[in-house]
Order: C-alpha cells, then structure tokens, then sequence
C-alpha cells in the first residue's frame, strides 16, 4: 500500500514542491500555523496563498543537532591562484575582508534548501563586521572540491562591532563550535512592498502568527527568508539597487544564500541572485548588516 505524498494535508498545490518532501515533523509547524491563522480570522484561502510562499530552510537549533556542515574564522585555505578576497584601490592597497565561515557543501542534504548551490567543494563567506554602513565589504569565495588550496595568511585593517580587532574576532569565531545545521521551514517576515502586500492583505495578522511559532529563528540559516530586523526590509530585495553595475537589476531574482545573527543586536545577510548562484558567480554576493546598537 503505497502512502500519501508528503504534505498531503495542505490540499494539492498550496505548499511549493520543494516544501512537501520537508520532514513531517517539520511540516508540522506549518499545520499549526495554518490552524492558529484561521482560529485568528483569517480566510483560509488567504492562508494557503501564504503558504504558497513557504521555503525550505537549514537552521541552527538550539541544541546544536544536525550534521556539520562547516567551521568558523581562520585558516583561509584558497587555492594558489585565487587572489585574498579585497577591496582594491590600486596596485598598493586594498582591504582584505574577514574570514567568517567556511561551508562543506557536500555536507548539505541536496533539497535541504531551494538554491542551487554547488553539490560539493567549499564555500567562504567574508564580511568586515563594522557599523559604518549596512552594505559591507565583504563575499563569498567558492573553491571546487579537489582544488589544491594553500593556507593564506590575512590581515584586514578595520575596527570591527564590539570587538578590540580584526584578530579578536577571528579568535571568537575559532573558539566557536562547528557549524551545525537542521532542517526547518521559512515563511516571510519581513515587511512586504507594495505589490506583495496588495496580494495578502492579511499579511500582518499571518506574519505575527509565525513569530509566534518557535520553529523561527536560530544564529545561522541557509537559505529561506530573511529573518526581519526592526522593520529594516527584506535584504534580498534590497540588494538588487546595492549591485553598482547592474542598478536594474529584478528584486525577485535575489535570494538569500545565508544569515547570521552573529553581533548585539545585529544580523548580517549575504545575497545573491539565482543566476549568479547557479552559475557559481559567487564574486557577486552581497553582504548587508542591520543593527541597532
């Protein structure tokens, strides 16, 4: 006797494909979203249309379960001819960006997330922590798995968030646990634009309804929505005026590929588009911070 498909008690159609194979027990979560919405008035087909918007997700949980799916700051491993990742002035300065992460894709389940991230090889993420401006210097380098890399010693010259240095950061980011990763879902939390909110007018009501659920939230994500940050906007859709050579760029081709609530009062995001990431243009990722020290 064959079963039913996963998320069979969603109707046909509402949840995307790449939600319904979620873990039941992560399924859950919007179940009880979906009755906890209605029990607040909101019509059902509203409800289902949100949901129509749910994306799959990986996590950090808050008892640290998952696979391992990467390390925090130094070493930089690069391979010989990929340069230290930088902003370059000329040919006798620039600013070398901070290691924060490295990613074992090959660790990540393939449908843990809807990108279309690279089936193995390792992925950098940079950021300069500083409050100077929401867009930081910063990115993502992608290193093809069996790429002979070298360690590369790094020296960036900023003053970082509510750290004394570059170094003592990189010291707090060592001494930090590997990355590990569950699997979650994510619905939208950030305050919608114009078009988007004229499709879900119920769309406050649904939002409050989800932070209300503790499936949210978690340091590190990959993929999914962006966690909203004091009404600051969604970064995704932002980014698409941040990219200083492609200013009309389409909002909805951005995505996020990872966020950290890593400072005080403080995330950071690193977007790209879905046709950077499939074709590996990973020197085209975006780093933005909100924060409100």
């Amino acid at each position: 006797m064959v079963g039913p498909e996963p998320g069979w008690e969603f109707g046909a159609g509402v949840l995307p494909a790449s939600v319904r194979n979620l873990p039941a027990t992560t399924l859950w979560w919007l179940d009880r979203f979906r009755e906890q919405a209605l029990d607040r008035g909101v019509p059902a087909d509203d409800v289902d249309r949100w949901l129509g918007l749910a994306r799959p997700v990986l996590r950090t949980a808050p008892g640290g379960g998952g696979p391992v799916v990467g390390r925090f700051g130094t070493p930089l491993l690069l391979p010989p001819d990929v340069p230290t990742p930088a902003t370059v002035y000329g040919p006798d300065h620039s600013d070398e960006y901070q290691l924060i992460v490295t990613l074992d894709l090959a660790a990540i389940a393939r449908g843990a997330t809807d990108l279309p991230l690279p089936p193995d090889g390792q992925l950098l993420l940079f950021a300069n922590v500083q409050l100077e401006d929401e867009l930081l210097p910063g990115g993502a380098v992608y290193v093809p798995a069996g790429a002979p890399v070298e360690e590369r010693e790094v020296s960036p010259d900023y003053e970082p968030y509510e750290y004394d240095s570059p170094e003592s950061l990189d010291e707090a980011l060592r001494r930090t646990p590997d990355l590990r990763l569950v699997p979650g879902v994510s619905l939208p939390s950030c305050p919608l634009d114009a078009e988007s909110g004229a499709a879900h007018p119920h769309a406050t009501t649904l939002q409050e309804v989800w932070s209300e659920q503790s499936d949210e939230g978690g340091e590190w994500a990959l993929g999914g929505h962006a966690y909203d940050f004091d009404g600051y906007g969604d970064p995704a859709w932002g980014s698409a005026f941040q990219w200083p050579s492609e200013p009309w760029s389409r909002p909805e081709d951005w995505v996020v590929l990872a966020q950290w609530v890593g400072v005080p009062m403080g995330i950071l995001y690193w977007t790209i588009t879905r046709q950077d990431l499939a074709a590996r243009r990973f020197d085209r990722v975006v780093v933005q911070m909100y924060a409100n020290p």
